[in-house]
This record gives C-alpha cells, structure tokens and sequence, in this order.
C-alpha cells in the first residue's frame, strides 16, 4: 500500500500549492520536475543522482527567467517527480535578470518529509543567507504544501540578481515561484492557517449535526 500512495502523492495536480496574489508588476515560473520534461539525450545531465548537473533546468511555464539547478549531492529526475538519492542533495534557484524594482519573492511546491533544509536568499552576489520572513506547511493527501516569503522591501538599492539555495533529503514533483514590485504578506503564520483549519472543520461539524 504504501509504495501505492507514494506514487498517488507525487502525481498531485501541479497547480500553486498556496493561492497567493501579489499586488504590483509580478512574474511568475512553475517547474514541472520530471524526466519527461528534464532529459538531456546526450549527457543525461537530470538523471545523474551524485554529480552537479551540467545544465540548469528551465521553467516548464511562467514569465520570468529564473534557472533552477543541483549544486551537489544525490538528486535526479525520476518518471513523474525529483528524488535526492542516494543522499541530499543542495539546490539552488536563480534569477540573473530578475523584476525590477522587487520588494518580494516567493517560493513554493508539493515537497516531502523529511525537509530540513530551510531555504535562504542571497542578492547581487552576496552571501547574505536571509532566512523567509514568512513560511507555512500544509498538510493535506500526498506531500505537504510548503511556502516561503521574503519582505525585500528594506533592500537598499536594485536586486540585480538573487539565488535561493537549499538542501535535504526529499522528493518533489513541482516548484513554483513568484515576485512583484510591491511587498504584500500573502503567506499567512502558521497558528493563523492552523485556526482557519480549526473553523473550517467547526463548521462542517455544525452543518452535520443540522
């Protein structure tokens, strides 16, 4: 059964995980992350599980340019999902031409247990290593939703290029992220996404007993 419903969580549709709507100029990418649409014919770059990868990989739909790519460790691209095997591996996500004028990114995507590898931004070639302003998981059937924001609108200056990096030891099949010009918090707490949980189910109980 179990092997059953690994496979049921790794084809969940490939929608944004958390509804968010950023207000101001924004763009958007969403990785499909598969080996139909990951496959280099003649160097298997996404199928290597233990080496970086020799190309990075492109975002299967959205607008902006950010890159998506293995820095080391296990990580390859199995039938309908990314798999960190034999070992971790670390990532990193990039953008060398990003939205002018930023002030917030966010990331997100159907990730596995166990996720101990918190992501952190760097801008302009810096080393800064900024934790997510805001982040929530949601539990639900399949993977979690997990989803990451980051407040840039103290940055002095232009964001001419980021990267986000993390690692662990997980499988995902989708990774979705997006920035505007204007900073919104659209990542609720945690304990206030745990409440709207907590009425919704209320609510349910209530109509039952009716």
């Amino acid at each position: 059964m179990k092997p059953i419903l690994f496979l049921f969580a790794l084809a969940l549709p490939l929608s944004a995980a958390i509804s968010i709507t950023l207000p101001g100029i924004t763009e958007t990418s969403l990785w499909e992350l598969n080996r139909t649409n990951y496959l280099s014919v003649t160097t298997n770059s996404f199928r290597t599980a233990t080496i970086p990868w020799t190309a990075s990989a492109i975002p299967t739909s959205g607008t902006s340019s950010a890159l998506f790519n293995k820095v080391s460790g296990g990580g390859y691209m199995a039938t309908t999902f990314m798999y960190t095997a034999p070992v971790g591996g670390s990532f990193r996500l990039y953008d060398e031409s990003p939205l002018a004028a930023m002030e917030t990114i966010v990331m997100q995507g159907y990730i596995s247990d166990p996720f101990d590898g918190m992501p952190v931004f760097n801008f302009n070639g810096g080393s800064q290593s900024i934790p997510a302003s805001f982040s929530i998981i949601v539990s639900g059937e399949g993977y979690p939703a997990r989803a990451w924001q980051w407040d840039l609108s103290g940055v002095a200056g232009p964001i001419d290029r980021y990267e986000i990096l993390f690692s662990g030891h997980f499988a995902t099949n989708s990774l979705i992220v997006d920035s505007g010009t204007t900073f919104l918090q659209v990542i609720p707490e945690p304990s206030s996404a745990l409440l709207a949980c907590s009425a919704l189910a209320f609510s349910l109980i209530r109509r039952r007993r009716a």
